[in-house]
This record gives C-alpha cells, sequence and structure tokens, in this order.
C-alpha cells in the first residue's frame, strides 16, 4: 500500500498585527496500487490562535514534517491570500522547503503560478468542492476525533456535500443548475483542509513531483 501526506495552512484575515489565527490540516493519501481509488485520511488538524511570527510558525511546521511517518512523505501547500501567509511561503522557503504558494480567488478555476515558483491561483469553490466530492463518494475519512475544530471540519464538509447533492437533484430535475458549494474564505478549518486534499488529487505519492501542467477542477471523486 502506498502513503503520502499533504499539509494545507491557512492564516485567517486580519489587520496585520500579532497574534495570528492560522489553521493547518494534515492528510493521508493511501491506496493499494496507483492513484485510483485513493483515499484520504484525517491525520490531524490544529488551529493556533496565538502565533507571533511567521518564523515560529514556520519552525513548527519545519519540525512537524521532519517526524516519522511524515519525513520525505509530506507535500506542503499554503494560502497566500494574507500577507501573513506570503511572508510564511517565504519563510518555508528560506528553510529549504518548497510549499506550493497557493492564491485563493472568490470564482472557480485553476491557473499556474508564475514560472519561476511553485504557485497555483486556486478558485475558493474548486477548492471546496474537491473535500466535498471525496466527501459524498467516501473516499475521505474526518470522523473519529473529539477536538473542536477537527468536529466543525467534519460538519461543514458534510453541509458542503449536501449543497453538491441538492444542486445535482436540480440538474436532474430542471436540467440546469445554478448552485455551488459556498466558499467562506475566514473558514480557515476547511480551506487549510481542503487545499491539503486538492493537492492530494493533483500530485502521485511522489513529493517531489510537480503539479500537473493542466490542473484538473473536475469532479475528483475518482481520485
Amino acid at each position: 500500500m502506498a502513503h503520502a501526506f499533504f499539509l494545507g495552512v491557512d492564516v485567517a484575515p486580519s489587520d496585520g498585527n500579532p497574534p495570528h489565527d492560522v489553521t493547518h490540516a494534515l492528510f493521508e493519501k493511501s491506496t493499494e496500487g496507483g492513484d485510483d481509488g485513493a483515499t484520504y485520511r484525517l491525520d490531524h488538524i490544529r488551529h493556533h490562535t496565538d502565533i507571533a511570527s511567521t518564523d515560529e510558525l514556520a519552525d513548527h511546521l519545519q519540525g512537524l514534517v521532519a517526524e516519522q511517518p511524515y519525513i520525505g512523505r509530506t507535500s506542503l501547500i499554503v494560502s497566500r491570500s494574507t500577507d501573513f501567509g506570503q511572508a510564511l511561503v517565504d519563510a518555508l522557503e528560506d528553510r529549504g522547503m518548497d510549499p506550493v504558494a497557493a492564491t485563493l480567488t472568490e470564482g472557480s478555476g485553476v491557473a499556474a503560478g508564475d514560472t519561476d515558483e511553485i504557485g497555483v491561483h486556486l478558485g475558493g469553490v474548486d477548492a471546496v468542492r474537491t473535500i466535498a466530492d471525496l466527501h459524498r463518494g467516501r473516499k475521505i475519512a474526518l470522523e473519529g476525533y473529539t477536538t473542536e475544530v477537527a468536529s466543525r471540519l467534519a460538519r461543514d464538509v458534510q453541509a458542503l456535500a449536501e449543497q453538491l447533492d441538492e444542486a445535482d437533484g436540480d440538474l436532474e430535475a430542471l436540467g440546469t443548475s445554478t448552485s455551488e458549494p459556498s466558499f467562506d474564505p475566514e473558514a480557515i478549518h476547511v480551506t487549510s483542509a481542503a487545499l491539503a486534499v486538492w493537492l492530494g488529487t493533483e500530485r502521485s505519492f511522489d513529493p517531489s513531483q510537480h503539479l500537473k501542467e493542466s490542473p484538473q477542477t473536475d469532479s475528483v471523486g475518482d481520485a
């Protein structure tokens, strides 16, 4: 069985002054063979309300991915939609890490970042649709955790999946649907998790692999 880990990080919008609210979510991707039929399991999710600096958080994340079983098997994606998020990307790169820098947008669609960086412009709707689709396909496990942030994540992903079910019902009954899962940039417990699993659908089990040249935006129920 192949295993890989994907760590997503998002920062709450703020006035730029510390302390900062940050959530990081770590998922394990596993499969019996190849990427077809891959499943995802929440390894852990942490919400921090007292981060004073990017160096503090970068040191913490560097230490995390250096532990077993994550070392050498973890890919990292960071939302740089805030100044603190961009500074965190820079701090991680200064430590020799290669995070994917994600710019979350209000709309949908995916585009590669600049040619001199590992980056992506990702519609927030596409990110949350990814995790909702995986939940609907029973390809992601979020249950069994007792922390408040993990419980909130499970409830909110369930709600996103129900929104997609409703949209599919409209499509079947009316032949059209304008519904999309809701994207809330302040719900960083959802966006950090959505970024992690989105990256998992875009990469194989080799953490050194770059993003696909044409990142997908369609349903990932089979990813």
